[in-house]
């Protein structure tokens, strides 16, 4: 356990981080007082997160997911610290920075200090402060434990209207089958060898080899938990259902915006294939919520089920 008096003096410290004080301005040591307050930062904090970082240099056959488990952190984590593989790939030769834990990197914007971004992401400022060496004034700093995603693609209903689209507003009666009808599966859940990279790699959903331009529906009435670019997931989806979730990927068109509600048999988006894909298919993904996260489940026996029965009551286009 930590010695009390050292948890006061955070506290203290960050107490005194008044939002102008606390602005983005430069963490740099400038003058032999900053020298000195760095050094008595660190005796009391440690080094900052940032500073103490591992260096790993990509080896032949290396995959992101590879690297993050050999060091026990989430593939969002390497995504966060180093922009550049943020398209899902590892490339031979390449020196990534490693934390010590999950967590992201984030830049101070005008008037945020410790205790707003800690509310941000549901921490506490203390931990924040310390982590980040004790700086009373950084630019950027590692916040630990947040999950990096990418942002999300505006929602623009008039260019989605101009490319002469389907009516997003449509909802289709099918049971929770994520297509207007049943189409064949064109990969399994599990292992195989992807068909881009020709690595051995885990498929975590199935395949659905529809047309482009196909409507894409929601399993299940829920709330889109994010809406945009998912690097190989092309154009994604996410939607919460509570108990559990689902992901469509790979879509050439988003119908629907982040934190939106929407009800079963509503079209999200069209069928593309957008990031990491050899042609136009709905990659769909059934997960479950657990404590270290976002499981992803095999949908074949809810995709089957669902499909039985759409087999009487609707038939494919010629």
């Amino acid at each position: 356990m930590k010695p009390s008096w050292k948890i006061f003096l955070l506290i203290v410290a960050i107490a005194s981080l008044s939002p102008l004080s606390a602005l983005a301005t430069s963490s740099k040591p400038t003058t032999p007082t900053d020298e000195s307050n760095v050094k008595e930062a660190e005796e009391l904090c440690g080094k900052p997160t940032l500073d103490d970082l591992t260096q790993h240099k990509v080896k032949q056959s290396e995959t992101l997911e590879a690297i993050a488990k050999q060091y026990n952190i989430k593939t969002a984590t390497l995504m966060a610290l180093n922009p550049e593989t943020r398209d899902g790939q590892a490339k031979v030769g390449q020196t990534l920075a490693i934390a010590p834990m999950d967590g992201l990197v984030y830049r101070f914007k005008n008037e945020e200090n410790y205790t707003t971004v800690a509310k941000k992401y549901n921490i506490r400022a203390d931990v924040l402060f310390e982590r980040n060496g004790c700086q009373r004034s950084p630019k950027v700093v590692f916040v630990p434990g947040a999950i990096w995603k990418p942002d999300p693609v505006p929602f623009n209903p008039a260019a989605i209207a101009s490319n002469g689209f389907t009516n997003p507003a449509v909802i289709m009666q099918t049971g929770g089958y994520p297509l207007p009808y049943a189409v064949p599966v064109t990969s399994n859940y599990g292992w195989r060898m992807n068909p881009v990279t020709t690595i051995w790699s885990f498929h975590s959903g199935i395949d659905l080899g529809a047309s482009f331009g196909t409507p894409v529906l929601a399993a299940k009435s829920g709330i889109v938990e994010f809406a945009g670019w998912g690097d190989g997931y092309g154009n994604l989806i996410e939607l919460d259902h509570g108990s559990t979730g689902t992901r469509y990927a790979h879509l050439e068109a988003i119908y629907v915006s982040q934190g939106q509600r929407v009800v079963q048999g509503q079209q999200i988006g069209i069928v593309g294939s957008t990031g990491r894909s050899t042609g136009p298919h709905l990659h769909f993904e059934v997960m479950v919520p657990t404590q270290e996260g976002w499981v992803a489940l095999d949908p074949a026996p809810y995709l089957n089920r669902i499909a039985s029965i759409m087999t009487n009551l609707f038939v494919q286009p010629t």
